[in-house]
């Protein structure tokens, strides 16, 4: 028996080894895996690890000069097997600077002097900042350099550390001032940069288009502002009995058990003054947020302010609270806390079909879109679709990046293509439109064109159309018409297998294929390689038909590199229809062409290739007409 399991395993191994010979593996990446930190089976290794911290922040804004003052202290933990020499922070408000590098412009009023750094304790020794030769700051980076006593493996280390800023005037990327009362502050406080088993320490700093990488860490953070302000944050607020009246105190603890639209602020009641605490000229709002990578918080002092609750998992009662705070202008946000509640719904029971993995999330509204850990900033849409489609797609990002750990500056695709693949069938039953189409002629015209750039190079190397066409339309398409090939029942199998391998850590692509290889028990290289890693298009041609002893058959060529499903419409002499329609999976093999047969009873006249559903750059060559055949 013994050896028969060993034979067993053997042969299990060197599948996996198999399926990943045929994907291009970077010398770097390759390291990992060596080093066992990844493995070819798509599960996490034997030697897996990552770093963590601990942060304690008090952070206190004063809305008329838009200024933030913070003091943090930070317990860091050195999981690694490596000496840490340096330490590298992130300090994103420096994105801000005069002198800093952009990848846009910002206006004048958005400039300034970045993050002003004043007291800054290592293990409760003063470091010291300017002139030295053990600091260094460079765009949005702080690089610390531990010459005396390095860090080693499995060892601790702390930060005190006081800093302000100014936050930037007017619309700013993702986050900024959006009346004179209202803000929302993201990338606010310095930050531990992620060292990993890939890269080491994360350098690359923020210029704007790019977004985050960010370790799992914990949060206490108290939030100090004029007491006509509400606060509303990454986590659970800790002490709502100490900031709200005891009329909205009781709305808001009502909210977190009604499956019913609760208004905690209506808008005859937002100027009454009789929201918040009033005893002191401040309140301080508490919040705690565990294994998360961010801290983002909102504050203003006019906003209403809906709230919800809604059971994810019907096997342990799991409930999420769900919550908008809105202008009163903005009319399509009186109905976002029910279609926030509609979409959590759906990507828990539906796809990816995980019970919502946070216990609450707020929908601020700002400008844009744009997801933060258990908070998003939503601008206002003219079209209940526009509003459906922003609400789902930040929503769905909850899953990934936030849950999943991605590293969105490398590997875009992993997070955005899922947020706009997941919410698909949402969106077009919840909004009326259908999103799939606007995604597939996009891509039909950018595919294979000098600027369309293949996903697996990493995204902080792209700017605009191409950037977004390979992190959010093309791995879209691919995610879904993968589905479709799997079928949904074995793709939601590999789907929840994966997320079970991977939330709370940092997965890299060839995680994801190789868990979805192991899982499915198939070989999806053939896959992988053309949609993810090389150029080309998508592009299938008739180039022959026959009908013979009442057998119709049709050879498709796939002319471009890209596989797509197949769909013929068949039109007969009794003017009828025939529908055909295979998926991706019939290139499974890795073949140029197939051929189609079906039985027919009555004679064809024409076979027209293709659907608006599947992309083809090129459709001049998808149309058969037996009377005008010389075959």
């Amino acid at each position: 028996m013994q050896n028969f399991l060993k034979i067993i395993l053997f042969v299990l191994v060197n599948l996996s080894l198999n399926f990943a010979q045929e994907l291009f593996i970077p010398r770097d990446i390759l390291s990992a895996y060596e080093k066992g930190t990844r493995s070819f089976d798509g599960t996490p290794g034997k030697n897996y690890w990552q770093n963590s911290a601990d942060y304690k922040i008090k952070v206190s804004v004063n809305p008329a000069a838009r200024l933030v003052k913070g003091s943090e202290k930070i317990i860091y933990y050195n999981n690694s097997p490596d000496t840490l020499k340096e330490i590298i922070f992130n300090i994103i408000q420096d994105l801000n600077k005069y002198e800093s590098e952009r990848s846009f412009t910002i206006s004048k009023e958005s400039l300034s002097e970045g993050v002003q750094i004043g007291k800054f304790l290592l293990n409760n020794s003063p470091v010291l900042l300017e002139n030295s030769e053990n600091v260094r700051r460079r765009n949005t980076l702080l690089i610390l350099k531990i010459t005396d006593n390095p860090f080693p493996p499995k060892s601790t280390m702390n930060f005190e550390i006081e800093w302000n800023f100014i936050i930037p005037k007017g619309r700013n990327p993702r986050m900024g001032t959006y009346d004179s009362t209202s803000f929302l502050i993201a990338y606010w406080f310095p930050q531990i940069a992620v060292y990993d088993d890939i890269d080491g320490w994360d350098m690359l700093y923020h210029t704007g288009e790019q977004e985050f990488y960010n370790d799992f860490s914990n949060y206490e953070v108290e939030i100090t502002v004029p007491n006509t302000f509400g606060v509303w944050a990454t986590g659970i607020l800790q002490n709502p009995e100490e900031v709200l009246t005891p009329e909205y105190l009781n709305k808001y603890k009502n909210a977190w058990t009604s499956d019913k639209i609760i208004n905690i602020v209506k808008k005859e009641e937002v100027r009454s003054g009789k929201i918040y605490k009033f005893d002191s000229e401040f309140n301080t709002w508490k919040y705690k947020a565990e294994y998360i990578p961010d801290f983002t918080f909102s504050t203003s002092d006019h906003y209403l302010w809906d709230a919800v609750s809604l059971v994810v998992d019907e096997t342990t009662d799991q409930r999420v609270y769900l919550a908008a705070v809105y202008k009163e202008e903005s009319k399509d946000f009186y109905e976002v806390a029910e279609i926030l509640r509609k979409t959590i719904n759906y990507f828990s029971n539906e796809l990816p079909g995980i019970p919502f993995p946070y216990p609450c999330l707020t929908i601020f509204n700002g400008s844009g879109g744009m997801e933060f850990p258990m908070i998003i900033n939503n601008g206002s849409a003219e079209r209940r679709s526009g509003t459906v489609g922003v609400t789902s797609h930040e929503a769905a990002h909850e899953y990934f990046p936030f849950y999943m750990g991605i590293n969105e500056e490398k590997y875009g695709w992993m997070d955005e293509g899922m947020a706009t693949f997941l919410p698909f069938d949402f969106q077009e039953k919840e909004g009326e439109y259908n999103p799939r189409l606007h995604n597939i002629r996009g891509y039909e015209r950018y595919a294979g064109t000098e600027m369309e750039l293949p996903m697996m190079i990493p995204n902080y190397q792209m700017k605009g159309s191409s950037q977004r066409m390979a992190i959010y339309v093309r791995p879209a398409l691919a995610y879904d018409f993968l589905r479709d090939a799997l079928g949904k029942e074995l793709f939601a199998e590999c789907m929840h297998e994966y997320i079970k391998r991977w939330n709370g850590k940092h997965p890299i692509p060839y995680d994801f294929f190789f868990t979805f290889n192991e899982v499915s028990e198939k070989d999806l290289n053939w896959y992988w390689k053309p949609w993810f890693f090389e150029r080309g298009y998508p592009d299938l041609s008739i180039i022959g038909a026959s009908f013979e002893n009442g057998i119709l058959e049709v050879t498709i060529e796939k002319v471009g590199i890209i596989p797509t499903p197949v769909e013929l419409s068949v039109t007969l002499e009794d003017s009828s229809i025939v529908e055909i329609y295979e998926t991706a999976m019939i290139w499974e093999r890795n073949q140029n062409t197939v051929i189609i047969k079906k039985e027919l009873g009555v004679k064809p006249l024409s076979v027209t290739l293709g659907s608006d559903m599947i992309p083809d750059s090129d459709t001049e060559n998808n149309y058969f007409n037996f009377s005008t055949s010389t075959h």
